[in-house]
């Protein structure tokens, strides 16, 4: 995802960097399964997140103290338009792209490694309107500390607060991304990632907002009912509707185009296909 941010014109790069030195050196299983391309692997464990995901029902979005974005929309989708900020310069009339992610999900740091220059080619160029979804689907991984609703709370916060950082601070999470089965990121860590891309310092100290920590578990929960099936989920509305929309490579969905977006360029041939 490379911002056009000249306040930080380094940072995505760097963060590029460390992230593809990361992925390199994911599990073993991990790698595996993508190199493999097990439909049936994947789908096991879709279905397993899909299944822990509505366990806790929790409110919808924008009640009982959630405090979202002012540039997400009811489906707790942020846009990020041509200029790499979110919420400004969005085309309505263009094929929307809407990404589901977590930021202690593996895969999902194969899939921004993949797909990101891609997707900011044709975002910039005002061919697609791209939407992320930060999700907490995988906080069992964390030995109790929430890391993925908390890293999803402070990404809320950032695109709320500081919008023209959002892109590069979500790289630089990939970047840092802790291994699954740890603690994950402290809010100290966090915190200084934000800093490291920019973020001024007012915003980066309220990163644990509770109203915006309970925003992303409500996001989380209305991306459940919207068809996510873990992460990354690609969904894309050629007419520019969500509701229109459907999920790429969606088990049991014989309308669902199937595209190997682990595979460098499918995803953009597919998206251009749309014309």
């Amino acid at each position: 995802m490379a911002s056009k941010n000249t306040k930080a014109p380094d940072a995505r790069a760097a963060a590029k960097a460390q992230a593809q030195a990361q992925v390199r050196a994911q599990e073993r299983r991990t790698m595996l399964m993508i190199v493999a391309g097990s439909v049936v692997g994947l789908a096991l464990f879709a279905g397993l997140i899909f299944f822990i995901v509505n366990q806790s029902k929790v409110p919808e979005l924008g009640t009982e103290g959630a405090t979202e974005p002012a540039s997400a929309d009811a489906t707790g989708g942020i846009p990020v338009g041509t200029g790499g900020v979110a919420g400004a310069d969005v085309p309505t009339d263009v094929t929307r792209v809407d990404i589901y992610l977590d930021f202690m999900c593996p895969i999902c740091n194969v899939f921004e490694q993949t797909n990101a220059d891609d997707l900011d080619e044709m975002r910039e160029a005002g061919d697609i309107a791209v939407y992320y979804h930060p999700i907490s689907i995988l906080d069992r991984y964390s030995n109790g500390t929430s890391f993925s609703t908390r890293s999803a709370g402070a990404a809320g916060v950032v695109a709320h607060l500081a919008p023209e950082h959002f892109l590069d601070f979500s790289a630089a999470m990939f970047a840092n991304q802790p291994e699954e089965n740890s603690d994950g990121l402290s809010d100290d860590e966090i915190e200084q990632i934000a800093l490291s891309v920019g973020v001024p310092e007012d915003v980066a100290a309220s990163l644990d907002d509770d109203g915006m920590l309970k925003w992303a578990t409500a996001a989380t929960e209305q991306s459940s009912q919207d068809g996510m099936r873990g992460t990354p989920t690609v969904r894309v509305s050629e007419t520019g509707d969500f509701a229109d929309g459907v999920i790429l490579n969606e088990t049991g969905n014989d309308d669902a185009p199937s595209v190997d977006y682990f595979t460098a360029g499918n995803l953009k041939a597919y998206l251009e296909s749309l014309g």
